[in-house]
């Protein structure tokens, strides 16, 4: 039987922890306006799309890995600068654990790959906590930097 998204994000350590209805609410709480509120809400709907996607093709191959890469470097936390280049074997028992995002406005991403260079799997370091926001990308920051659905439609 093959998994829906909804059971695929039951997995990931921050998304299982999101319903739509508490990321709306900590958007209203951060003083998002209602076309705010849409273009996050699209936001963190893609987020989910690319947790799903990347679980499944990780599914998809066992013996593929998963290679975390930095969208912005420049304003990334320390936790998610020190894993940038990282490669994690698709059947590591922990690879949950380093699966991306960390928090909403995380900079970290994840795609399938092969690694650049062989890595030992005992040289993984420690991954980040899963949590609600990024320390270094607040959500009054994260909704500043969306564009404002009002002002696209």
């Amino acid at each position: 039987m093959h998994a829906t998204p909804a059971q695929i994000l039951q997995k990931h350590k921050l998304f299982s922890k999101l319903s739509g209805q508490v990321v709306w609410n900590l958007a209203e709480e951060a003083g998002a306006g209602e076309g705010q509120l849409d273009a996050f809400m699209d936001f963190f709907e893609g987020q989910k799309a690319r947790a799903v996607a990347l679980l499944e093709a990780l599914a998809r191959d066992p013996d593929g890995w998963l290679i975390l890469e930095l969208d912005d470097p420049a304003t990334a936390c320390p936790a998610c600068s020190r894993l940038a280049g990282l490669a994690v074997p698709a059947n590591h028992p922990e690879l949950l654990d380093y699966l991306p995002p960390f928090g909403l406005g995380c900079r970290l991403t994840g795609r399938p790959g092969i690694p650049d260079r062989q890595q030992a799997v005992a040289d993984l370091p420690p991954p980040p906590v899963h949590k609600l926001c990024c320390d270094a990308r607040s959500l009054t920051r994260l909704l500043a930097e969306l564009p404002d659905a009002a002002d696209t439609a």
